[in-house]
C-alpha cells in the first residue's frame, strides 16, 4: 500500500472515531468502512466496524469484521472475546465454545475459562464444565458453578467422590461459601481431604 492510501484510510479512522465519541454511529460506521476499503488491512477499522455492527444488532456482519481482525491478527484475544460473546447472545454455543477454547489455548485466564465452564454447565456438559474450572485460576466467582456442579453430581448415583470435590474446590475459591460447607457437613466429611494413612505414619516416626 503507498503511504497515500495509508494516510487517507488514517484520517477515515479517526474521523470514524471522533463521530463515535460523540454519539454519531452511523457517520463513524461510514467513516470506518471508508478507512477498511482503503487499508483492509487496518485491524482498529474491523474491529470498530465489528463492535458498531453488534451494538446495532447485525450479528452476522459484526462477526465478519471481528474474523478478520483474527485473520490479521491471530492473537488478538479481544476480537476473539467479542465473537465468543455474540455468539453466546445469538445462542450459537458450540461456537462460542470453540472461540473460547481457542482463547484459553492462547492465554489461559480465570475469566474466560469461567465462562467456558459456565457455557458447558448452562448445556449440562457437567465434566466439561469441571475440566474447564480446572484449567483456569480459581475465582471467588467460580465458587458458586463448583457448588453448583457438587449438587448436580450429589444426585447422580456412584458421583458422590466427585460432588465432595466440588464442594470443596467451591470453598478452595471462596472459604465463607455457607452452600458448599453445608453440603459437606450433610455428607459427614471434611471440608479438607484427611491425609491417607502412609502420610500419618510418616509423620508419626518423623
Amino acid at each position: 500500500m503507498n503511504n497515500d492510501l495509508h494516510r487517507a484510510a488514517e484520517e477515515h479512522l479517526q474521523r470514524g472515531n471522533q463521530f463515535d465519541e460523540n454519539g454519531d454511529s452511523d457517520r463513524a460506521i461510514a467513516e470506518w468502512q471508508e478507512a477498511s476499503s482503503l487499508d483492509p488491512d487496518c485491524t482498529e477499522a474491523h474491529y470498530n466496524l465489528g463492535i458498531a455492527y453488534a451494538d446495532e444488532g447485525h450479528a452476522d456482519l459484526a462477526i465478519a469484521e471481528l474474523r478478520e481482525v483474527v485473520r490479521l491478527d491471530p492473537l488478538d484475544l479481544e476480537a476473539r472475546r467479542e465473537i465468543a460473546e455474540i455468539h453466546l447472545e445469538t445462542e450459537h454455543f458450540d461456537d462460542a465454545i470453540n472461540q473460547l477454547r481457542q482463547i484459553l489455548h492462547i492465554a489461559p485466564d480465570g475469566e474466560t475459562a469461567h465462562l467456558l465452564a459456565q457455557t458447558y454447565f448452562d448445556r449440562g456438559r457437567w465434566d466439561e464444565a469441571a475440566g474447564a474450572l480446572e484449567s483456569g485460576a480459581l475465582l471467588e466467582a467460580d465458587a458458586d458453578l463448583w457448588c453448583a456442579l457438587g449438587k448436580v453430581y450429589e444426585l447422580q448415583r456412584h458421583r458422590r467422590d466427585d460432588a465432595i470435590l466440588a464442594y470443596r474446590r467451591a470453598l478452595a475459591a471462596n472459604p465463607e461459601h455457607n452452600d458448599a460447607a453445608f453440603a459437606l457437613q450433610r455428607l459427614h466429611v471434611p471440608v479438607e481431604e484427611p491425609p491417607d494413612a502412609g502420610e500419618v505414619e510418616h509423620e508419626e516416626e518423623e
